[in-house]
């Protein structure tokens, strides 16, 4: 067998819960595979390979930035990233990749079956091939610790408009309703070639609203105002559903009114006569 060039640890254990709700053995569960895995492969490769050349760890942004429900998971991609500096420090191959949520394969694609475009927490999932395609360039990077993540783009509707009604208004520099009739095709009203492509863009990009030529060249602000009414109906729907789904996600953790307790006694198997030095774990402002 030749010598190893690469090692990398793809592992990941989730044992989610609030902190009070949090025991030893789901904190050792979690950082098994990361961090225990992780300290042995760093010992073993140090006098076992002396030809390495990566010694990669996929981390999260979890630890980053943190996530509700996850200290142990966000503490062990922490230890992680402690060896993978260690390991630079001392002239090492060593680089620690803060994932986001990635699409098509993995937990999240599993929870979120084929919603692809999904946002969680303000990101897209990424998807596999873009993955790789950024791989190839965190690993040339000299930081020891890099992210990658896909940001979901900040809708604004054109001209500042607050609806679909304005935002057509503003593109054919209608100032008021009452001067035009709801009932006319807007290219009765005054829409040329140019201000029917921006239209359609504006509507499918801000509003995800997609439409036909033929649909443009019949629409009526009458049917723009129906449109307007089905989304914000299926957009208040939406947003019952999710805050159902975080209530349901919350009860999964236990009692959710422990989380604003300001500090927390974790069960142990050890007694606290035993020991006179308390071991606290304090997350700071956006990691653990």
């Amino acid at each position: 067998m030749g010598p190893i060039a690469g090692i990398f640890n793809l592992a990941v254990q989730l044992r989610d819960a609030i902190i009070e709700n949090q025991s030893v053995d789901k904190f050792a569960e979690c950082l098994a595979p990361k961090a225990t895995a992780t300290h042995h492969l760093d010992a073993l490769s140090r006098e076992l390979c002396p030809m390495l050349k990566h010694f990669v760890v996929f981390s999260s942004v979890s630890c980053g930035r943190g996530n509700a429900g996850q200290s142990n998971y966000g503490m062990a991609n922490s230890i992680m990233e402690r060896i993978i500096e260690h390991r630079v420090a001392h002239g090492l191959p060593g680089k620690a990749i803060q994932w986001g949520a990635i699409g098509e394969v993995g937990i999240v694609a599993d929870m979120q079956e084929d919603k692809i475009d999904m946002e969680i927490g303000g990101t897209l999932q990424q998807r596999l091939s873009s993955c790789i395609q950024v791989l190839d360039q965190l690993l040339t990077t000299t930081e020891p610790i890099v992210a990658s993540m896909v940001v979901a783009e900040k809708r604004s509707s054109s001209g500042g408009a607050k609806n679909i009604v304005e935002a057509v208004m503003n593109i054919m520099n209608i100032r008021d309703m009452k001067s035009v009739s709801v009932e006319s095709t807007l290219a009765d009203i005054g829409m040329d070639s140019l201000m029917a492509v921006e239209i359609r863009q504006v509507l499918e990009r801000d509003f995800d609203i997609i439409l036909t030529p033929q649909d443009l060249r019949t629409l009526t602000f009458s049917k723009l105002q129906k449109l307007a009414d089905a989304k914000t109906e299926s957009e208040t729907a939406e947003a019952t559903t999710q805050q159902l789904q975080l209530q349901d996600l919350l009860a999964s953790f236990g009692d959710e009114t422990a989380s604003h307790h300001t500090v927390l006694r974790l069960p142990s198997k050890c007694n606290d006569l035993e020991y006179d030095r308390p071991v606290l774990i304090i997350p700071g402002i956006e990691s653990v």
